[in-house]
């Protein structure tokens, strides 16, 4: 997998997390290929991409840092198993997702976007179709996510 292709998702997932969630100060931990097809995060917002690039983005969290993402989108507090949870959940991928697509477009891939999944449940199988995972953990004061991105050329 080539780098040019997540940096789109870094950028977009900093963006959609830092100005639009409110989590300050983003950090970057070290990149690494995951070849596991399992997650080891709590909570995992997941979508398809096709198009000239196929594959998966998942965002992967504990429950704590799904429900503060849900509760700063809504305005008060839901449970992330609620429909307005993984909704909300849900969204939070969709964004980064689709503003990382339109950095994408501009280097000439064309792809589109499949609807949300929210999995909850550690240790849950996702499989990446033997697509490696390009693994970015993004450390915030409150907060920790990771970004996966397992992306080939169509």
């Amino acid at each position: 997998m080539k780098v040019e292709w997540i940096n789109p998702f870094i950028r977009a997932a900093n963006h959609v997390l830092g100005e639009m969630i409110s989590f300050e100060n983003p950090q970057l931990g070290r990149i690494e290929m995951e070849e596991k097809p399992y997650t080891t995060a709590e909570v995992t917002a997941m979508l398809g991409v096709s198009g000239v690039l196929s594959g998966s983005v998942l965002l992967g969290m504990t429950k704590d840092v799904a429900e503060q993402i849900v509760e700063r989108m809504v305005g008060e507090p839901v449970d992330i198993g609620e429909v307005l949870g993984e909704s909300a959940l849900g969204e939070v991928v969709n964004m980064i997702s689709g503003s990382a697509l339109r950095f994408l477009e501009a280097a000439g891939y064309s792809c589109s976007i499949t609807p949300p999944v929210v999995i909850r449940g550690k240790g849950a199988v996702i499989s990446t179709l033997e697509r490696q995972r390009l693994v970015v953990p993004i450390q915030f004061p409150t907060a920790e996510l990771q970004l996966s991105v397992a992306l080939r050329q169509a």
